[in-house]
Order: C-alpha cells, then sequence, then structure tokens
C-alpha cells in the first residue's frame, strides 16, 4: 500500500516538471544563461528538453509500479531507485535557496519556487525510500 501511494505521489510530482521542461524548458534557467550559450541556448533548451523526456519515463514507470502487481523485491527495488533521484532536486533547491541562485525571473516561480520544491522532493524522498526498504524487508 506505501509502495503504491509512493510511486502515486512520485507520479504526481514530476509529471508537472516533465511537461514544463519538455514544453516550456526556458521556464527552468535564467534568461541571461539562454543568452550567453553559444546558437542562442539551442543546446540548452535540448538538455532540459532530454531532461524532461527523462522524467516522463520515470512518471510512466512508477504508474506502471503503482497500476500492476509485481514482486515486492522488485518494487522495493525501484522505489528506492526513484527515491535517490529525489535527492538531486532537493539538493539544487537547497543551494538555489541558501544562495539565492536563480530566484529573479520566471525560473523562480516555476512550480513554486526553491522552497516548494524542497519540500516535495524531500517528501518523496522519504515516502519512496520508506516504501523501499519495507518491500525489502516484507519480502525477505
Amino acid at each position: 500500500m506505501l509502495a503504491r501511494l509512493a510511486f502515486l505521489l512520485h507520479a504526481a510530482i514530476e509529471t508537472p516538471a516533465a511537461a514544463t521542461f519538455l514544453f516550456a524548458p526556458h521556464r527552468q534557467v535564467s534568461a541571461t544563461l539562454l543568452a550567453s550559450a553559444t546558437g542562442g541556448g539551442a543546446e540548452v533548451v535540448l538538455l532540459l528538453q532530454n531532461y524532461g523526456g527523462l522524467l516522463a519515463s520515470s512518471v510512466l514507470l512508477s504508474l506502471v509500479m503503482a497500476a500492476w502487481s509485481s514482486p515486492g523485491h522488485l518494487r522495493g527495488l525501484v522505489a528506492l531507485a526513484l527515491g535517490s533521484y529525489h535527492l538531486f532536486p532537493s539538493r539544487r533547491a537547497l543551494i538555489r535557496q541558501t544562495q539565492r541562485i536563480g530566484l529573479q525571473g520566471p525560473q523562480g516561480r516555476t512550480l513554486g519556487g526553491p522552497a516548494v520544491h524542497l519540500a516535495v522532493h524531500v517528501a518523496c524522498f522519504v515516502a519512496l525510500t520508506s516504501a523501499g526498504l519495507q518491500e525489502l524487508l516484507r519480502d525477505e
């Protein structure tokens, strides 16, 4: 039950992020960075869209894991893998907050800004990691 909720939480959180990275990547970085990038920021946009595709794939995986029954050890390992991902956006949000990076302009408000990002990604990390450990320990 906890694993299903954790997978659905991941999907709910990462779906808007995937859409933003795929369809509005310019909202993720400052206009100054985009303008200063070689080629008018085209390569930066492509990298951000690539990341959006990766997020979309993780959403699909989490929905599959939530919808279909699978062995507990598989659910546990996937939950731990997805949980470990959430450390990186948590780190980004924390650095953006403490060092006041990218707080101005559209990227400062995208999907709630760094304070919301930090809270949401920590919650996802805790939910997925707890679910993963629970599934692995139960399966022994």
